[in-house]
């Protein structure tokens, strides 16, 4: 089983595996072995969905009474349940097992976008209830607030025990769950991760936006080792994954890719900086460029919907936009791939319909900048979990840090 080895953190309380008297799903598990053999046996159920006590055995190589006392502890715990008998091979029917997809809830919030957004998933990864925030822009102090009444609507509103709180934030993340920087929301060192467990008593892990976006790719696709996934909206980042490994970074600031300078001089960027990949291919700046484009100004708060900006721009103006945000994309990109010699990247455009012209541009401007032989073989798509991808991402930092597992 090929692990997707992380560096986010959580609460200080640690793993559910080792989890407080009465808090934990696996209450008592404290040894490290026993700890291992049940999230091996949990890792079992759910790659194959349904399974039994003796496939479990076959697979991880413990005995049959070993993985009966796990399954028992799992199934006590709410997370596995006895589905009913199975097709006999000659003596007593196994008994098939499946997870309890409604056994605990997540709490995932994505922050990547104006307004927020924030959603309930069951263990599978299905989005039970979701919940979008005020529709005015919030940043500072009133952002803050905003993340803590959407967590406290959504773990009030859970009909079953809540596992753990994710949050996909723009900007740097440091260590301890804090937000280092991100100057889209104008926040600066604050304390996210802490200041929710606080308030919740509830395990939190906090992330880049982007990182979460690329272990959501990772997990819930079948794709290579090595993965570049790129988010386009109001700012812009890319999570990079690198033999299985999510790269972070020293900082950890892997994959800022939004604030590197592609323009002299440029339009001043809220990071400080003049000429930044954000200024001219963000969500805002194409809907910008697509009013100039028009001979209209426009201040790029216009509705995020190809069809709505055509409307009120015309198509063309709006595709050349696309298109030139593309291109600056690509400019960028290349550099990324020709130096980690990465062949598949994952783009998300927060401009529902603007896709195709957008990866048509970056595919065209790569395969200009990199060597002949390497561009046909970069791969270029659109996440498979569309606007959902840090809630994704999110809900799968979740899981692997209470239970330890994938949902690969």
């Amino acid at each position: 089983m090929r692990r997707l080895c992380m560096d986010i953190q959580q609460t200080k309380s640690g793993s559910a595996l080792v989890g407080q008297e009465g808090s934990s799903p696996f209450d008592g598990a404290t040894h490290r072995v026993r700890r291992a053999n049940l999230q091996a046996a949990l890792q079992h159920v759910y790659r194959e969905k349904v399974t039994s006590r003796a496939s479990i055995s076959r697979d991880t190589g413990l005995t049959r009474a070993t993985v009966s006392d796990l399954i028992a502890q799992l199934v006590r715990s709410g997370l596995v349940r006895e589905i009913g008998p199975g097709t006999s091979s000659g003596g007593k029917p196994p008994t098939l097992l499946g997870l309890n997809a409604g056994g605990r809830a997540i709490v995932a919030i994505d922050l990547s976008r104006q307004p927020f957004r924030g959603a309930l998933l069951d263990l599978t990864g299905g989005i039970e209830q979701r919940i979008d925030g005020r529709r005015n822009a919030v940043r500072g102090n009133e952002g803050v607030e905003e993340v803590f009444r959407l967590v406290g609507t959504l773990v009030s509103s859970a009909s079953a025990p809540v596992l753990g709180i994710g949050v996909g934030t723009p900007g740097i993340v440091d260590a301890d769950g804090a937000v280092v920087e991100a100057s889209n929301l104008a926040w600066h060192g604050v304390p996210l991760r802490r200041e929710l467990a606080l308030r919740t008593e509830l395990p939190v892990t906090v992330a880049n936006d982007a990182h979460a976006s690329a272990l959501a790719e990772f997990e819930t696709t079948h794709a290579s080792a090595n993965l570049v996934v790129v988010k386009v909206g109001v700012g812009i980042g890319a999570g990079i994954v690198v033999d299985g490994h999510l790269h972070l970074g020293d900082r950890p600031a892997a994959g800022e890719i939004g604030h590197i300078r592609v323009v002299e001089p440029g339009l001043p960027c809220r990071c400080g900086n003049t000429g930044c990949l954000e200024t001219v291919a963000s969500v805002p700046s194409i809907v910008r460029s697509a009013a100039a484009n028009a001979g209209v100004d426009d201040d790029g708060g216009r509705p995020w919907d190809i069809r709505e900006l055509s409307a009120a721009f015309g198509p063309e103006p709006v595709r050349d936009a696309i298109r030139e945000a593309g291109r600056n994309v690509g400019a960028v990109l290349a550099n990324v791939v020709a130096i980690l010699d990465i062949h598949r990247v994952v783009v998300s455009l927060e401009i529902d319909g603007g896709l195709d012209p957008f990866l048509d541009a970056i595919r065209t401007e790569v395969a200009s900048r990199v060597l002949p032989d390497l561009a046909p073989v970069i791969e270029f798509s659109a996440s498979e979990s569309g606007p959902d991808l840090v809630i994704s991402g999110a809900a799968a930092m979740v899981l692997r840090h209470e239970l330890g597992v994938m949902w690969r």
